[in-house]
């Protein structure tokens, strides 16, 4: 293990903090490492940029938008803005707030540094952000929005260009180099996060509550909709050590409904909390037409534990409580047509 992985459960700040300051240490201390760095940045966003860049960190917005990294030119302005990412979730100023940003100073280009396990599913989400603007695909990592390019790589492909140029051609920082490289493959493992004050405060708790209050709401509600024919008989609530659980058959199906961490940890999968598995109402099989209609959706959305396969449902943003069990259901009555579209066709051709 690296030093500076070592030492950071005693490190003030977030993960992305101590990553952001070393590679802005690293590209403030070398030139041919900050060339190197700005020609990846460069290639990313499919575009022409002269190096030196000089970077600096968390610079505050007029929207108090405060990017990670900021890349400025030899004549004072913003060109790039960089977020760095390890698990740490979007804010609601990313990424529009930074393209608005960077339109405003006529800079060039937004880019969000990513696990490697973590890119796919993190660049469809700001793919789906930025959908109102005016989109042109650039290549599988880079579109232009509002005539703004945005792109999206790995941790690894940062660290491997400042490794190769550092033992060619600046062999002094090698070892600064290898340090951020051994805290980033850190990170991508399980490690600990330490507490912070924040974690310690009354709101955390009441965050938490949501997830089961969401659950126990949608629940109520699929039940007050008797076109539905619901039935809850004989099932009970579960809490386990990874979430909590609900069970409801609805139109014929038995639906396992959860708050489930371990699904929503995966980084193969989409980033949602709940989860919804759904079952034959007679013998409470996963049976192979429902497979089918599940398999109509994206890999990404769908998970799998205790041997079932498990659907993403996705809360809405910004809303009520009313708000998103509605929604929530809306998406529940869509699985559940897909799996009578697929009975149907399987009984035709029976």
């Amino acid at each position: 293990m690296a030093l500076l992985a070592h030492l950071y459960s005693h490190i003030r700040g977030s993960q992305e903090d101590i990553a952001t300051y070393s590679l802005q240490y690293i590209l403030s201390a070398s030139a041919e490492l900050n060339r190197a760095f700005t020609r990846l940045v460069s290639e990313s966003l499919h575009c022409e940029m002269l190096a030196p860049l000089n970077y600096i960190c968390q610079v505050s917005g007029e929207n108090r938008e405060r990017p990670d990294i900021a890349g400025i030119d030899t004549e004072g302005n913003e060109q790039i803005l960089c977020e760095a990412k390890f698990y740490a979730g979007l804010t609601n100023n990313q990424p529009n707030s930074y393209l608005d940003r960077i339109i405003q100073r006529d800079g060039t280009g937004l880019l969000f540094i990513c696990p490697e396990v973590r890119k796919t599913v993190l660049w469809d989400q700001l793919k789906e952000l930025v959908a109102e603007r005016n989109i042109m695909p650039i290549s599988d990592s880079c579109l232009s929005a509002d005539g703004v390019k945005m792109a999206i790589i790995t941790w690894n492909e940062v660290t491997s260009i400042l490794k190769r140029t550092a033992a060619s051609i600046a062999i002094e920082y090698l070892s600064d180099v290898e340090q951020l490289e051994g805290y980033c493959k850190q990170m991508d493992s399980e490690a600990f996060i330490p507490f912070s004050a924040e974690d310690l405060g009354p709101e955390v708790p009441r965050k938490e509550e949501r997830y089961y209050r969401v659950i126990d709401k949608l629940v109520e509600h699929l039940k007050s909709d008797k076109s539905l024919n619901p039935i809850t008989k004989g099932v009970k609530a579960t809490a386990y050590r990874k979430g909590y659980g609900r069970g409801i058959n609805i139109r014929g199906y038995w639906l396992s409904i959860n708050y489930d961490r371990d699904l929503w940890m995966d980084a193969s999968s989409c980033e949602t909390p709940f989860w919804i598995a759904v079952r034959s109402g007679k013998d409470w099989k996963q049976h192979e037409y429902i497979i089918r209609a599940l398999n109509r959706f994206p890999e990404l959305e769908k998970g799998s534990i205790w041997g079932l396969t498990y659907i993403a449902l996705h809360p809405r943003l910004n809303g009520t409580l009313d708000e998103v069990v509605d929604d929530l259901k809306v998406q529940i009555l869509k699985y559940i047509d897909a799996a009578d579209e697929e009975l149907a066709l399987e009984t035709q051709e029976s």
